[in-house]
């Protein structure tokens, strides 16, 4: 039986700033949190499951507002 890994994303957007959870191209098991700004580099996270990815993401989101 051929093990597939679970496809999952999130995307947030917000006065041009962008955050991705998605599927690690290279890691079919691990996810990418890509935190994305106007003129600045875009900043990598990797997480080895897809809780503490979305947990990562809320928290970076929260922060925003502050």
């Amino acid at each position: 039986m051929a093990l597939r890994p679970f496809a999952f994303s999130v995307r947030l957007r917000d006065k041009g700033r962008t955050l991705r959870v998605r599927n690690d191209p290279k890691n079919p098991r691990a996810y990418l949190l890509e935190d994305e700004r106007p003129g600045e580099a875009t900043r990598v996270r990797n997480h080895r499951d897809a809780p503490a990815a979305v947990k990562d993401a809320a928290s970076t989101w929260r922060k925003r507002l502050n």
